[in-house]
C-alpha cells in the first residue's frame, strides 16, 4: 500500500494486532505459572520474578538496536522470525529441566517479542489509508493489553496440566501465527536509497527531539502502569482481605480497562484533540487516583473502581503515542527506529515500575505510594509540555499525513 491510498485493509489491521496479542501472551503465561514453577524446578522468589521480568531487561537493553534490525531485515520478515523465536523458545522452554534454561528461553521470547512490537507498526501503516491510521496506531496499542487478559483468563485452564502445557500451547499458537502473517501481511517495497538502515541513524534518532519526548512520556506512563498492575493484588490480597481469585479477576478487569481507553485515543485524534493534551490528562489522573488507590481508609470496593478508572484513563498515553509516531518519526524510513526508542523506554519502565514501588511500600509502607506516582506524573506532565512545545514548532510535521512504510528506505524485503 501507498501513502496515497484512500481504503485501509481492515482484515490486515486486525490480523497483525492479534499477532501483537499472541507475542504478548508469552508475558501473560509466567505470573500465572510462578507456583507452579517453585514447585516443579525448586526456585527462588528472586528468581522466579526474574522469569517474568528479563522480558522488560531484553527491552530495555535492545529496543532501539531492535528498531535498526528492522530496518536492516524489513518489518514482514522481523514480525515472522519474531513469531517464530517466540514459539521455538516457548516449546523449548517447556522441556527445561534446570532454571537456567528456562531463563535463557524466556531471554528469546523477549527479543522476539521485541521484533514483533517494533515491526508491526510499519506494517500496519502499510496498510492503512492516511484518514484512518492514527485511528489504527491506537488500536494497536490494545495488544499487550488484550493478550494478557486472554492469557489471564485461559492460562488457569492449561496450567492445570501443568506450566509445561501453558508453555507448550502458548509456543504451538505463536508459531501457527507466523504462517497466517506469512499469508497476509504485505511485502513492502523498497524504494529509496537513503540509508536508513545504516548505524548513523541511531545517533540521529536520538538526537531528535521528536522521538525523545516520546520515548519519555512512554517511559513513565509504563512506569506507572506496571507497578500499579503488578502490584494491586499484592494490596488487595494483603492489606484489603481479597481472596486470590478476586484480586485476579479485579486486575484483569483494570487491565482490559487500560485497553478500552488506547481504544478510543485514535478517535478523540480524529476529532482534533492534541496528543500533548491527551498525554498530560492521563499523567495528571493518575496522580490523581493514586492517592485514593494507597490510601489507608479506602474499602475494596473503592480501590477497585479508582484501580479501573485511573487505567481507563491512562490507556489515552500508550494508544495516542503510538497513533502520532508515524508524524513525530524525522523520516518516513526511521519510522522503525522511532519505535525502537519508544518501546526501549517502554520496557524500560517496565523493569523499574514494580521494583520501585515494591522497595518504597517495604520501607514507608502503602500510603507512601502515592509520592512516587506524583514524581512520576510530574515527568510525564513535562513530557506533554514538550510535545506541546514541540507540536508548534513543527506545526507541518504534525498536520502531515502519517507516511506508508512503503517509503521507507530501509525496508528490503
Amino acid at each position: 500500500m501507498r501513502g496515497k491510498d484512500t481504503k485501509t485493509r481492515w482484515l490486515a489491521v486486525w490480523t497483525l494486532i492479534f499477532g501483537g496479542a499472541v507475542a504478548a501472551f508469552q508475558i501473560g503465561k509466567a505470573p500465572i505459572a510462578i507456583p507452579l514453577l517453585r514447585e516443579d524446578l525448586g526456585l527462588s522468589l528472586t528468581f522466579a520474578s526474574w522469569i517474568i521480568g528479563v522480558y522488560a531487561t531484553v527491552g530495555a537493553i535492545a529496543g532501539l538496536p531492535a528498531g535498526l534490525l528492522v530496518n536492516l531485515l524489513g518489518a514482514r520478515r522481523c514480525v515472522i522470525i519474531g513469531l517464530l523465536l517466540i514459539g521455538s523458545a516457548s516449546c523449548s522452554g517447556g522441556l527445561a529441566t534446570t532454571p537456567g534454561v528456562l531463563l535463557l528461553t524466556r531471554a528469546l521470547e523477549g527479543a522476539g517479542f521485541l521484533m514483533v512490537a517494533i515491526a508491526t507498526p510499519t506494517l500496519l501503516s502499510s496498510v492503512s489509508a492516511a484518514k484512518d491510521r492514527a485511528l489504527v496506531f491506537s488500536c494497536w496499542a490494545i495488544y499487550f493489553s488484550a493478550g494478557s487478559v486472554i492469557v489471564m483468563l485461559a492460562g488457569p485452564l492449561l496450567a492445570a496440566f501443568g506450566w509445561r502445557i501453558l508453555w507448550f500451547a502458548t509456543g504451538f499458537i505463536s508459531i501457527v501465527y507466523s504462517l497466517v502473517i506469512w499469508l497476509v501481511a504485505p511485502v513492502v517495497p523498497h524504494g529509496l536509497a537513503g540509508g536508513g538502515h545504516r548505524l548513523a541513524d541511531v545517533g540521529y534518532i536520538l538526537r531528535a527531539a521528536g522521538p525523545l519526548l516520546l520515548a519519555l512520556a512512554f517511559g513513565c506512563y509504563s512506569f506507572q502502569y506496571h507497578a500499579l498492575t503488578g502490584l494491586l493484588p499484592t494490596l488487595l490480597v494483603e492489606r484489603l482481605g481479597l481472596s486470590l481469585t478476586a484480586a485476579g479477576a479485579i486486575s484483569a478487569a483494570a487491565i482490559l480497562a487500560n485497553g478500552l481507553g488506547a481504544a478510543s485515543a485514535g478517535l478523540l485524534l480524529r476529532q482534533g484533540v492534541p496528543l500533548w493534551a491527551m498525554i498530560a490528562t492521563g499523567f495528571a489522573f493518575m496522580a490523581a487516583t493514586a492517592l485514593g488507590i494507597f490510601h489507608q481508609a479506602m474499602p475494596a470496593a473503592g480501590v477497585t473502581a479508582l484501580a479501573i478508572a485511573s487505567l481507563l484513563v491512562t490507556g489515552l498515553v500508550p494508544a495516542s503515542i503510538y497513533a502520532s509516531a508515524p508524524q513525530f518519526a524525522p523520516q518516513a524510513a526511521l519510522l522503525a527506529l522511532t519505535v525502537g526508542i519508544v518501546v526501549q523506554a517502554s520496557h524500560l519502565g517496565h523493569l523499574l515500575g514494580p521494583s520501585a514501588l515494591g522497595t518504597l511500600v517495604e520501607a514507608f509502607g502503602w500510603s507512601s505510594a502515592p509520592a512516587l506516582f506524583a514524581v512520576t506524573s510530574c515527568a510525564g506532565l513535562a513530557s506533554a509540555l514538550g510535545i506541546r512545545r514541540h507540536s508548534r514548532a513543527h506545526p507541518d510535521a504534525q498536520k502531515r499525513p502519517a507516511p506508508a512504510a512503503g517509503t521507507a528506505a530501509a525496508e528490503r524485503e
